[in-house]
């Protein structure tokens, strides 16, 4: 019966002082969210965003250096601008697939163009219309 129950996730909690000993660590070491979390044994890498929130880059309780604040937000600009780019990026990527869209159509059109003048063709100059169908009585 046990199997058909679902797993409850387990839920901690941490004091206040393991989170900024966690987010300094992380600050100071360079760490990603994935390694701090396996790291320090915390089931969520989201919760250090969390964390984050709570405890600003220049929370006085951090007690960070200045060059480490500085680090942190300058990789930080740095990954807003790189998000920024990459916008950019699948903008111009819309934009070549509305053009090869475009070149597609026009191609279509241009063929369909060229069938009903062979269609016009066969019916002038040979009597045959292929639009009708090849059983049809008249």
């Amino acid at each position: 019966m046990m199997e058909n129950q679902k797993k409850k996730k387990e839920h901690r909690s941490y004091s206040r002082d393991f989170k900024l000993q966690v987010l300094k660590d992380m600050y100071e070491h360079d760490l990603s969210y994935g390694f701090t979390a396996r790291k320090y044994g915390i089931l969520a890498a989201h919760s250090l965003h969390l964390w984050e929130k709570e405890f600003p880059l220049t929370n006085k309780s951090l007690s960070l250096s200045t060059t480490t604040i500085q680090k942190v937000m300058s990789m930080r600009k740095k990954k807003d601008e790189a998000k920024a780019a990459l916008v950019k990026t699948k903008e111009e990527q819309l934009e070549y697939e509305i053009s090869c869209l475009r070149k597609a159509l026009e191609y279509s059109e241009l063929r369909n163009e060229a069938l009903n003048e062979l269609l016009k063709i066969g019916k002038e100059d040979y009597g045959i219309d292929l639009l009708k169908k090849a059983g049809a009585k008249q």
